[in-house]
């Protein structure tokens, strides 16, 4: 991901953040779609899991990675949780989870989804 975005760009990232309604969401899930199938999967019920009762959305595909996008450039909701091992650009968890620091599941509860 770069900071050259065409202006097109810019405006689809925008309209998907205006479409989000998050004075009624307390929590929104942007998962990015390259990351490992069961990775995702956990992710998905870890994310509902500590939701409990409160309100929350996951976002997958080009969606969220326009969202990401967007958010890297400009913190647009404290609300949003990116999904990612390598999203936005400079996130290094897969160096954690291949050299053996940490577990998916640490990863998943303790640094994507620490903060719910």
């Amino acid at each position: 991901m770069n900071a050259d975005f065409e202006l097109n760009e810019i405006m689809d990232c925008l309209a998907d953040a205006r479409a989000l309604d998050c004075d009624n969401i307390d929590y929104i899930l942007a998962i990015n779609s390259d990351n490992n199938p069961c990775f995702n999967h956990k992710l998905h019920l870890s994310f509902k899991a500590k939701l409990g009762s409160r309100r929350g959305i996951i976002i997958e595909g080009e969606r969220a990675i326009r969202l990401i996008k967007l958010y890297s450039l400009y913190a647009f909701t404290d609300k949003l949780i990116i999904g990612s091992l390598d999203l936005p650009y400079g996130r290094k968890l897969r160096n954690l989870l291949e050299s053996g620091i940490a577990t998916e599941d640490e990863l998943i509860n303790d640094v994507i989804l620490g903060a719910m």
